[in-house]
């Protein structure tokens, strides 16, 4: 008796978030073919039964369903439009997963080039760290053509336990924007309130346990909370990569007319931090910064 055939995909880009969701996609009897480049994870996927193609831009040789998890907008260009990209060997028919953060207009522009090959770019970035990457649990946000979002929904469903469609080609990208505005927000008012805890002789994971309890709740308290008052700076999100995402949602306010002065000044203390030489530290470091300002 024939066993059944495995779903394909390829995936480039296995970082802090993108090796846990291969590992996931393989462990759901998914066949990856990957691309990455330090060998320690090219052994360690290998091991598990990933496919290591030394050239990314083969990987759309083997499977019409591709995933990519990269630092930047450039990255993505480079690796899926570039002049040795995947588009050159681009299956009619082919899904792109984008689930970097990376600018809306960027998004469109390399969806109406795969739409030229009669392909598609389905954005669907990530929230949830390194936790929710290993745990499967991680949001994702969809902008994109619905039809080709509906036939790659299911691998999405094996990385993330919450799936948002948003609407057309970059949606997803914005509602990442946002989310990435709460989060560096909330770890600055989270920052205050450690430091009123500290002037007030009150331990403050005592008052983070307490405010976990009732409408203050977040992960953002849950997990950088704790890293800031344990001054634990091990990047869960690299300072680099979320101060990163913050200039794409500032150019994206810009080009709304808007002004928002909770993002300006936090990313004045990101801007700091890097002068520091703070860049591969956990993104909440910026707490050391910020609380230099109180006095």
């Amino acid at each position: 008796m024939k066993s059944a055939k495995k779903n394909k995909v390829g995936f480039i880009g296995l970082g802090i978030m993108g090796k846990p969701m291969v590992i996931n996609l393989i462990k759901n009897d998914i066949e990856v073919y990957f691309y990455a480049r330090k060998k320690r994870i090219i052994d360690e996927i290998s091991k598990i039964g990933g496919k290591f193609i030394p050239n990314p831009s083969d990987i759309s040789k083997f499977t019409k369903i591709i995933l990519t998890n990269l630092p930047n907008t450039k990255d993505v260009e480079n690796i899926v439009i570039g002049k040795n990209g995947i588009i050159n060997n681009l299956q009619t028919g082919s899904i792109v997963i984008d689930m970097s953060t990376i600018s809306p207009e960027g998004t469109r522009y390399i969806n109406g080039k795969l739409r030229a090959r009669k392909s598609y770019l389905v954005d669907a970035p990530v929230s949830g760290g390194e936790a929710g990457a290993k745990s499967g649990e991680l949001s994702i946000m969809v902008g994109g053509d619905k039809s080709a979002y509906l036939k790659i929904k299911f691998i999405l469903s094996i990385l993330g336990s919450k799936i948002t469609y948003l609407g057309k080609s970059g949606s997803g990208q914005v509602c990442k924007a946002c989310n990435q505005i709460l989060v560096a927000q909330t770890i600055q008012s989270i920052s205050e309130i450690i430091t009123i805890a500290k002037k007030s002789d009150i331990n403050p994971m005592i008052i983070r346990e307490a405010l976990l309890a009732g409408y203050a709740n977040s992960k953002i308290l849950e997990v950088h909370g704790k890293r800031m008052i344990t001054s634990d700076y091990k990047p869960g999100f690299k300072l680099s990569l979320h101060h990163k995402d913050l200039k794409i949602a500032k150019n994206l306010i810009k080009n709304m007319g808007l002004n928002l002065k909770g993002l300006n000044q936090v990313q004045k203390a990101m801007r700091c931090a890097e002068r520091e030489g703070l860049s591969d530290c956990d993104s909440s470091v910026i707490h050391t910064i910020l609380e230099k300002t109180y006095k």
